[in-house]
């Protein structure tokens, strides 16, 4: 607009008035403002792990850094807001602003998230393990065609791309079928027919998405390829597609290929924690059942429990001095609070609960449960075993059971162990076993999501 008004003014130098110049104080470095001045304010729904920030200072404008995971947001908007979906304790950084630029300190305050959305949420394979090829892999180069439903090209987004993770903006003009929002990330990771590879991504979408593209495949030959599979996201619910043990292919340049096709317009979709590794490295990771448990399919669902006896002991396998726990029967489950004097070892602390759960030998079941402690536990026991006797004749039931493992818990985290495609056993009266032995006294214990289901 100056130079429209400068080119107006020696226009009409002939014909009347010079033009006055436009006044403009300059910027004063020492008016930046002081970060010891800054007032801001952390707000969070914590149904929906929506956090709010708002700078209270008047007449000044904020810059706000959220460090979330590996890809911190910024933002220059009072009352800006956003949805974090796992529990824990992030640090959003604030720095204030005026005409004369931001303030050259800051201030740091917590956005507190109570809870998981959709619960506890499984991100994938260990980024940070020393094996992981991604992380320090070089990405080559990163492709992209993105479409309208016309199959017309349309701008590609502007993405910064980093090995730890990296945010899409879909465009508003995307088109809803796949392959109209296509990514490709060309990197210099070799694989070998000979290996056995394991691969996860974490995603998260500010808007549901119908299917996130994931492909894997060599550089140049897209029709050979580990994984071409949609990845459904629920708005601001992160979730993990991975697979593990796959058989490699010869190639000297890994593509990971994403297509976003099919989401809203404007919506963000966030890409994090890409692991790629030989399986032979164990990074320790405990995969999450690869067969979804229906509730409708649930044989626990309504169950009834038939009879049930505890058994706590001190450390020389006596009873006396220990008060047996009083146990409170759930829809799903049950709790009790560990009693004092119980000894560490196994056995020493048992809970069997029989129900009028039946199974069969000729059939395969999968089964999980979910156990939590309001304290550390060293190791709970979980045996699913015959149960038809009772309790009467322990040498029999004993002695045929689904699975006999044991789980360490840490406080306050739940741990759901679980069990796929094993063969059934005959019995009408299938006994839940565990013993708690080594737990701390006045630990509260629950036993949640029992589920078994003949395997499909």
């Amino acid at each position: 607009m100056k130079n429209i008004a400068a080119a107006a003014c020696v226009a009409l130098m002939g014909l009347t008035a010079a033009c006055s110049a436009d006044k403009f104080d300059g910027v004063d470095p020492n008016g930046r403002p002081d970060a010891n001045e800054i007032d801001a304010t952390v707000t969070v729904d914590q149904e929906t792990n929506t956090y709010t920030l708002t700078l209270n200072n008047k007449g000044y404008y904020p810059f706000w850094t959220v460090n979330v995971g590996r890809n911190p947001k910024t933002s220059t908007l009072n009352g800006f807001s956003g949805v974090i979906a796992e529990a824990g304790t992030y640090q959003v950084e604030v720095r204030m602003g005026n005409r004369n630029g931001l303030s050259e300190g800051s201030k740091v305050y917590d956005i507190v998230i109570e809870k998981s959305l959709g619960g506890e949420v499984f991100k994938g394979f260990n980024y940070d393990f020393e094996h992981n090829l991604w992380k320090n892999c070089h990405i080559n180069q990163v492709n992209y065609w993105f479409a309208n439903n016309d199959w017309g090209e349309i701008a590609a987004p502007s993405v910064e791309v980093k090995n730890e993770g990296f945010t899409v903006t879909l465009p508003a003009e995307i088109g809803t079928q796949q392959w109209q929002g296509q990514m490709h990330l060309i990197t210099d990771i070799a694989n070998s027919a000979g290996n056995h590879y394991d691969f996860s991504i974490f995603m998260q979408s500010t808007e549901a998405h119908p299917g996130v593209t994931v492909k894997l495949h060599p550089e140049g030959d897209d029709a050979n390829f580990y994984c071409e599979k949609k990845v459904a996201l629920e708005a601001n619910v992160g979730k993990c597609f991975y697979f593990s043990n796959a058989e490699g292919i010869d190639m000297s340049n890994l593509v990971v290929t994403l297509d976003f096709g099919g989401g809203v317009g404007g919506s963000e979709v966030t890409v994090s924690n890409i692991v790629f590794k030989d399986h032979a490295n164990d990074d320790g990771t405990v995969l999450p059942p690869s067969v979804e448990f229906d509730d409708s399919r649930n044989l626990f669902a309504g169950f009834s429990m038939v009879h049930l006896t505890t058994w706590f002991a001190n450390s020389g396998w006596s009873t006396d001095g220990i008060t047996q726990p009083t146990v409170d029967i759930t829809s799903d489950g049950y709790s009790f609070v560990m009693p004092a004097g119980v000894g560490g070892d196994q056995w020493q602390g048992q809970v069997h609960l029989w129900t009028d759960v039946a199974s069969s030998a000729d059939k395969h079941y999968d089964f999980c449960i979910t156990f939590a402690s309001t304290e550390d536990h060293p190791g709970v026991t979980i045996k699913l075993q015959k149960g038809d006797s009772l309790g009467e004749d322990g040498d029999t039931d004993d002695n045929v059971f689904f699975c006999l493992d044991k789980v360490a818990l840490k406080a306050n985290v739940p741990y759901t162990y679980y069990f796929e495609d094993l063969p059934g056993i005959d019995t009408n009266n299938i006994q839940v076993c565990c013993d708690y032995a080594g737990g701390a006294a006045g630990a509260e214990i629950s036993v949640s999501n029992i589920h078994l289901q003949e395997h499909l």
